[in-house]
């Protein structure tokens, strides 16, 4: 096995611990490389793994600087097939904010990058987060192209602390999901007993992570903008990951004035009338900006909605209780311009909204997922792990669709979502992978993940024996 590993924090600490269990259980037959993005991270990865190959993003970029340019981004555009190349730069949360010449620098070097790395036959896998930047994308796209197979271990949805699946494409989907009917009943009673304790609690106090207060002043974050502010390696612009990063601690002090402005714009949820349901998505995330690319920008999607739907029924627009203000003011007075939408509260409870709602609308969000359990009608505006579950209505075009797709909609029998349910737990593996937690660095749970890959790896090696790289994006895409 030959991996290529991701080695950003926090997945510096995970890879060079899968590294060396990888090591001990493979020996000669194992080998691997470490992409960082700067020199502390490369140090990091040589103290930790010792002197396997380690290629360092800012260092790569810094001395092909001056041969990036918009002809060599047009030439990597053509010779790997990702047309329009702006479709992929827009997935960055990070250089979306960048200006333009430095943008098509930085996209021209990363392909660059990884043609550097993949064209040298020494990787068969990539190993990274989901999708969720050009740096990522960029090595799934050249990858694709030099036979490099992406690979990315995902917490599992039902499973968070104690399970993941496998995704090897940019959406997310469950690698492993195959819809099948030979389940025990074992199987059977475990999904019967999960959707049952589903169906019966709150979904907020399965979920709540993070908890029910309202934003607040956290001054530690005053303290890390200052101290990153006169940290050099913070302006070395050559490190677009981490560059300027000091800039976003600032964030949380206009999150908390802006939801002091906007509390008043919020109206609790009437369920006495007819509504649909669309939970707002936190934005800049790889759920709106990757996996949902035509509707990333929500108001568009609004607009759609509120301008397809019956006389009779109303759009309740409900904001996420995490980050409460992280959308600018203008977006929620645009909002309330609309007569048939309502913001409704943040604090509303999640699974009354879906059990009272006419249906669920969501780009990728996990109040689909909620939905598609109860047996609500679900519609789909993006591509994420759950869109062949039974219910989803997917969608590219929602602008005039709402009736015909409702009235097209057949309510799955609660078997049916057992069924999928069985399918979808027997793609889980053992071990935790939120890389920022350290239960994730147990010798335990390291060792699962491990074995996992091991085995998975091998499956795959499989399923790719026969499939081209190139052209596996679009069969994606459809």
């Amino acid at each position: 096995m030959k991996v290529c590993f991701v080695a950003r924090p926090n997945f510096d600490k995970l890879s060079s611990h899968l590294y060396l269990a990888l090591k001990q259980r493979l020996g000669k037959n194992f080998a691997a490389g470490f992409i960082t993005c700067n020199a502390k991270e490369s140090s990091y990865i040589k103290q930790s793994v010792g002197d396997s190959k380690v290629y360092q993003l800012n260092s790569f970029i810094e001395k092909h600087w001056d041969e990036l340019s918009l002809e060599k981004l047009c030439k990597y555009e053509k010779k790997f097939q990702c047309y329009p190349i702006w479709e992929y730069i827009y997935t960055d949360r990070i250089l979306i904010d960048r200006p333009y010449k430095y943008t098509v620098k930085m996209a021209a070097g990363l392909f660059m990058f990884f043609e550097d790395i993949f064209s040298t036959g020494d990787y068969e896998y990539y190993y990274d987060e989901p999708v969720s930047t050009l740096l990522t994308y960029a090595a799934y796209i050249v990858g694709e192209y030099y036979g490099v197979k992406y690979i990315c271990q995902m917490a599992g949805r039902t499973h968070v602390k104690t399970h993941h699946y496998f995704v090897t494409d940019p959406y997310q989907h469950n690698a492993f999901l195959k819809y099948e009917s030979d389940f025990t009943d074992e199987e059977i009673q475990a999904a019967d007993s999960f959707l049952t304790e589903f169906e019966q609690n709150s979904i907020e106090k399965q979920n709540a992570v993070f908890g029910f207060a309202e934003p607040k002043i956290e001054w530690v974050y005053l303290k890390l903008a200052f101290l990153e502010l006169f940290d050099k390696s913070y302006k070395d612009k050559f490190d677009y990951i981490n560059y300027e990063l000091y800039k976003s601690h600032f964030d949380r002090f206009k999150f908390y004035f802006r939801y002091k402005k906007i509390k008043k714009l919020f109206t609790p949820a009437d369920y006495n009338k007819k509504y649909i349901y669309y939970p707002l998505h936190y934005q800049p995330e790889a759920s709106t900006i990757v996996c949902a690319q035509k509707y990333e920008k929500q108001l568009i999607y609004i607009d759609h909605i509120a301008k397809s739907l019956p006389a009779d029924t109303l759009l309740y627009l409900k904001e996420h209780y995490v980050l409460l203000g992280h959308k600018e003011i203008s977006f929620y007075k645009e909002i309330k311009r609309y007569p048939n939408v309502v913001l409704v509260s943040p604090w509303d409870d999640g699974k009354k909204l879906i059990m009272n709602s006419q249906a669920v609308i969501t780009l990728t969000g996990t109040a689909g997922w909620e939905a598609m359990l109860l047996r609500k009608p679900v519609i789909l505006g993006g591509h994420i792990f759950f869109d062949n579950a039974p219910g989803i209505m997917q969608t590219n075009e929602i602008y005039q669709n709402y009736t015909s797709l409702i009235q097209s909609w057949e309510k799955p029998e609660r078997e049916e979502i057992i069924n999928y349910l069985c399918a979808y737990f027997r793609t889980l593996k053992q071990g935790h992978v939120y890389a920022a937690i350290p239960e994730c660095y147990t010798e335990e749970n390291i060792n699962n993940l491990a074995d996992a890959l091991i085995k998975e790896v091998d499956s795959l090696n499989e399923e790719y024996s026969n499939n081209p790289g190139p052209k596996r994006l679009a069969e994606i895409k459809g």
